[in-house]
């Protein structure tokens, strides 16, 4: 997949249905009066797209908006019934498999079984089967899937969705997960990294969302997320936010993909820990132990997780001051230690500069259980709701139409 087949990185003209439907979809204007004052356009050409999106099942008119004076306006809004869209998350130690509808809003979630070093083609073959089985089970039409997005703990190639050197899954490199699911489907699929969909569903939730935030994944591996006014920050090639491959003070208990002597991943990640625990003796297999053995207050374990969080806050500082972010999210199952996280906190706002530092925030994630199928689901709406593909979608019903 290159930039030209993404319906989202096309451009679109203002006015036109497809931007029509982009108004009504965010809000920004819901009824024909509102679109045909914010656009400047002729209310009967403005009836007459809002027409072409009701015959297509996308908009419905229903309820009244408050008057401006005179009779009220009839109110638009996103036909939530006319498709759905998979969303996933896969994780070292965990998977979960979403479906929501268009107006993003996950309809289910589940935990499910997939055992992700038997390599790629035998996950995407289970992540298929349990969409499928959700799609089943919550009683909705198969033939109504629009897209599937797949988050991965790994540095995705943009645009293509390749896997490129994950550093715990050496049998995911090179891997094509988009190709992999069209032998199963012909909708669109989309892959993106972990931390990218929680920066997503960060930038997208609640009334107080920010334009300018990190998103820090922490689990088995350490991740970043950006979005800069507004908008996810990739960079050129996929890989703007991989700060975990920095070198920093301390040393490697695992061994990682990239080279740097004692990268950050290889000395503060969850994994990493496990794999120093384990070493003085603990019974420990995952982040999430990691978490409890901390809650106990063990005093050689909350030592760890305090220098584990010095060195990320130590990197996270430099990220800061550079990119002078509103918020700062931590999320995933390590950002639940409390002494990481305060080790975090108290090296970043000691490295801070004061301008950067005054108005900063430091939070945790606001849906931490589900942040990352929440974001799959934003990212797949934007491609197949974007402009561009609602256009597409127009010219193809006009066609069909007798003469």
């Amino acid at each position: 997949m290159t930039r030209a087949d993404l319906f989202r990185e096309a451009e679109f003209a203002p006015g036109s249905v497809g931007d029509i439907f982009r108004l009504i979809r965010s809000g920004t204007a819901t009824s024909r009066s509102a679109l045909a004052r914010h656009i400047g356009m002729a209310p009967s050409t403005i009836s007459l797209r809002i027409d072409s999106l009701i015959r297509l099942g996308l908009v419905s008119e229903a309820g009244d908006e408050r008057s401006r004076g005179g009779r009220r306006a009839r109110s638009l809004e996103v036909s939530t019934g006319a498709g759905f869209v998979g969303a996933m998350d896969v994780g070292a130690h965990h998977v979960q498999v979403g479906i929501a509808d268009l107006a993003g809003k996950l309809l289910v979630v589940e935990d499910v079984p997939v055992a992700i070093e038997d390599g790629p083609a035998a996950a995407a073959e289970a992540l298929w089967a349990a969409l499928r089985r959700l799609i089943a089970t919550n009683a909705l039409d198969d033939t109504r899937l629009l897209g599937v997005a797949i988050g991965l703990p790994a540095p995705i190639e943009y645009p293509s969705g390749r896997v490129v050197l994950p550093s715990f899954m050496p049998s995911w490199h090179n891997a094509d997960l988009p190709g992999l699911f069209r032998e199963f489907t012909s909708v669109p699929v989309v892959v993106e990294n972990d931390a990218n969909l929680i920066a997503l569903a960060e930038q997208t939730m609640g009334d107080h969302s920010s334009d300018q935030l990190l998103a820090i994944k922490l689990g088995t591996r350490i991740g970043c997320g950006i979005v800069s006014d507004g908008r996810l920050h990739r960079g050129a090639g996929g890989a703007a936010g991989e700060i975990s491959h920095t070198s920093v003070q301390g040393t490697s208990t695992i061994s990682c993909v990239c080279g740097t002597p004692n990268c950050l991943e290889s000395v503060a990640s969850g994994g990493a820990i496990v794999a120093r625990l384990s070493h003085l003796g603990y019974t420990v297999q995952t982040a999430a132990d990691v978490v409890e053995l901390g809650r106990g207050g063990d005093a050689q374990v909350v030592d760890i997780l305090r220098s584990a969080g010095t060195s990320i806050g130590g990197v996270l500082a430099s990220i800061v001051n550079f990119f002078n972010p509103r918020d700062v999210i931590l999320g995933g199952a390590m950002s639940a230690s409390a002494p990481l996280v305060a080790a975090i906190r108290a090296e970043l706002f000691q490295r801070c500069l004061p301008l950067v530092g005054n108005d900063l925030d430091v939070r945790a994630a606001r849906s931490p259980g589900d942040a990352g199928v929440r974001g799959a689901a934003h990212l797949i709406l934007e491609e197949v709701l974007a402009p561009a593909r609602i256009e597409q979608l127009v010219r193809e019903l006009d066609d069909a139409m007798p003469a």
